[in-house]
């Protein structure tokens, strides 16, 4: 949580041990000590893939807000999509950033605007098969792996 707070993110919560409900409360909290409105208008990152990530973007859905679902996962959430017309809520897919920013961001990671240097760990493209195999062994490791070609 601390790297988190680190790279930009200006308040956190911990998910450990508490129930969808008690979160959504927690986030109520921090928005109204902030006097920051909790009620509508957010925008909602689920980058995960996991369902218990999706299950509190879901949770913390509301009128006017956005869920961007980038997080690739294969368990199921269950949600009454008649709560999006009833928030007149949003919610898509993405597997990231549009071609038409490409510029602008890597113009933005250039400049140190945005460092991923701590998020990124390049290997090279001949050690494919075996980072592959780590990665199906043991998960998405905390760094994001590129390869970088070597022959």
């Amino acid at each position: 949580m601390q790297r988190a707070l680190n790279y930009g993110a200006d308040f956190v919560i911990s998910s450990q041990d508490k129930a969808l409900k008690d979160l959504r409360n927690e986030f109520r909290e921090i928005c109204k000590k902030n006097g920051l409105e909790a009620g509508y208008g957010w925008k909602i990152f689920e980058v995960s893939g996991t369902k218990a990530g999706q299950d509190i973007a879901l949770e913390l859905l509301s009128f006017t807000g956005k869920l961007v679902v980038i997080g690739f996962g294969m368990a199921k959430s269950e949600y009454s999509i008649s709560r999006l017309m009833a928030f007149d809520a949003e919610i898509i897919g993405t597997w990231g950033c549009l071609p038409e920013y490409y510029p602008i961001v890597l113009d933005m990671v250039l400049s140190k605007k945005i460092n991923i240097a701590p998020f990124v760990e390049t290997r090279s493209m001949s050690q494919i098969e075996s980072v592959f195999a780590e990665v199906h062994k043991a998960g998405s490791p905390e760094k994001r792996i590129v390869l970088i070609p070597d022959f």
